[in-house]
């Protein structure tokens, strides 16, 4: 009998498995599976990454938190989507909007599965007050005001920025507790226009608002060794109360223009 003659042979019950079928049930399944995994089988594992989160619910993918502590800073009531399309390009993406009584903090946070952290359109309003938990040198313990935030883009790598693009602003600045005194308002504009750092430094100009009793121009610089360094020159306006012009004079003498070098440094 001739190979043209031979009859092919039965499927075997393994050839008759629609393959294609399985691997959708079970890429289905895994994406229900995802979808409704609880967020607050997380929580633990946030606390690794400074992130206290009490009251969780929802899923992975959309939820919420009643409260949320991240590095000292109190967020409030929280609440985020993930997009899982984003998971195709190896890459983390959520929408996250933090709600306080006093203020509130939306961003888009984008992470590979390896590399910088990404915060894009960071919009937010605080009170001065809400940093208190974040150590900084001096302290802000009696200080009040409010932080303005509108950052087109930060990247972080392990926590520290490496770059920075937008405006961070405090308003209507009081302080210090032991006798008080209304500031005016300050902002940083980064990048500074005219900076020309080392590798891996963010330099910001520093600038005085219209309301401060303080003329105030010079340069943040933010070092890759979490240093910091201000660098800037200060006059005081018509409007500056006799507390501040005699505070300046321990600057020292002025120049031409009437103004006095002021340098702070510090590591956060």
């Amino acid at each position: 009998m001739s190979a043209a003659t031979v009859s092919k042979a039965a499927p075997t019950a393994l050839q008759m498995i629609p393959w294609r079928w399985i691997v959708l049930g079970v890429i289905t399944y895994l994406v229900v599976l995802l979808a409704t995994f609880p967020a607050a089988r997380l929580t633990t594992r946030l606390q690794t990454s400074g992130i206290v989160a009490a009251g969780v619910s929802g899923s992975v993918w959309n939820g919420s938190a009643a409260a949320v502590q991240a590095n000292g800073i109190a967020l409030g009531a929280v609440e985020w989507r993930i997009s899982p399309w984003r998971l195709l390009t190896a890459t983390l993406s959520a929408e996250v909007h933090c709600k306080r009584d006093d203020g509130y903090i939306d961003a888009t946070i984008r992470k590979g599965f390896i590399g910088a952290v990404t915060v894009r359109n960071l919009r937010g309003s605080l009170p001065i007050s809400a940093l208190s938990g974040l150590g900084l040198p001096g302290g802000i313990n009696g200080w009040s005001g409010n932080l303005q935030l509108n950052l087109e883009q930060l990247i972080f790598v392990n926590r520290w920025p490496t770059e920075i693009t937008g405006t961070i602003e405090a308003a209507n600045l009081v302080g210090p507790a032991q006798s008080p005194t209304a500031l005016g308002g300050y902002r940083i504009v980064f990048p500074a226009s005219n900076g020309t750092g080392a590798a891996g430094e963010i330099q910001g100009a520093v600038v005085s608002n219209e309301d401060s009793p303080l003329d105030v121009t010079g340069t943040l610089r933010l070092t890759p060794g979490r240093n910091y360094v201000i660098d800037a020159q200060v006059a005081t306006r018509a409007t500056a109360p006799g507390s501040i012009v005699k505070a300046l004079q321990y600057l020292g003498p002025p120049d031409a223009q009437g103004k006095r070098p002021l340098s702070i440094a510090g590591t956060l």
